[in-house]
């Protein structure tokens, strides 16, 4: 169990500079990743979006790649494009009616900087991963302890459910046991205002009351409801609790209490189901951010 949202920074001496590397990450849907570093760097790439990709499957990352203080990445002056360039301006401005020819106008010119040492990136390619590696051992660490940090929540939110699922089971039970009385009354009502009293044999009243009745009826979902807690409560035990299954389990739990919502008679049940959704909610909204 991990969060999505976490940050890693490591430091190591690179020849006589020194690399950072650091990695943020925000909760996403799918795995967005966006590399930062340095042009000379660029045939790495893959190498590093590979090494990532291993150690996440979701989520927005954003990676940065620096090589600080390393005279290699220096800007270095194409002196003999400046000569020729200068030598070229000097003939031609008279008769050009050029102005003098300025650094800023220098710098414009495609090639006014030598490219770094071509072999860069070989020699940061080893030193890069190792300290890659490092960065998401310690990104997963935190990532992780960020999600222990929300167990306390899920254990208290699911005692919860549990307790409204015994409130909901008991009067149930009740609705359960009150209702067949209640429409054979309505029926015999229905049967008076009709002025067909008497006309029905009391079995048939009774067994139609009680038909009436079992369509109410909501422990069989309330069965179905325990199963799915139980289920949570295995995900959060063994530490497997992801957002997208969280997202269907909800859904399903859901459905459960709607159709208790619909079916019930009684006041306590009613309050129970709309408790129940509230605590659904903030479970659900804690768990999107867990990979």
């Amino acid at each position: 169990m991990r969060s999505m949202t976490a940050y890693a920074e490591l430091i190591r001496p690179f020849g006589s500079g020194r690399l950072r590397v650091s990695l943020r990450s925000v909760n996403g849907k799918g795995l967005d990743l966006s590399i930062r570093l340095h042009p000379s760097l660029f045939p790495l790439e893959t190498a590093i979006r590979s090494r990532v990709q291993t150690s996440v499957k979701r989520g927005k990352l954003d990676l940065a790649v620096e090589l600080q203080d390393t005279p290699e990445l220096e800007p270095q002056v194409n002196r003999a494009l400046l000569k020729s360039l200068a030598k070229a301006w000097q003939e031609d401005a008279e008769w050009l009616n050029l102005p003098p020819l300025t650094a800023e106008a220098f710098f414009r010119v495609p090639g006014a900087f030598l490219p770094p040492d071509s072999d860069l990136a070989e020699r940061a390619a080893t030193p890069l991963i190792e300290t890659l590696d490092a960065l998401l051992a310690d990104w997963n660490a935190k990532r992780a302890a960020e999600a222990d940090r929300l167990g306390p929540f899920f254990e208290a939110a699911l005692q919860k459910l549990r307790a409204l699922h015994g409130t909901l089971q008991a009067e149930a039970e009740a609705q359960a046991a009150d209702l067949p009385a209640l429409y054979a009354t309505k029926l015999e009502q229905v049967l008076k205002d009709a002025r067909l009293e008497g006309q029905l044999p009391a079995e048939r009243l009774i067994a139609e009351a009680g038909a009436l009745a079992e369509r109410q009826d909501v422990r069989e979902e309330l069965v179905r409801l325990s199963a799915h807690l139980d289920d949570f409560s295995a995900r959060l035990s063994t530490g497997s609790l992801e957002g997208k299954w969280t997202d269907v389990w909800a859904q399903e739990v859901l459905r459960e209490l709607n159709t208790c919502g619909s079916k019930c008679k009684r006041l306590a049940m009613t309050r129970a189901v709309m408790e129940a959704k509230g605590t659904l909610d903030q479970l659900r909204e804690q768990a999107a951010n867990l990979e």
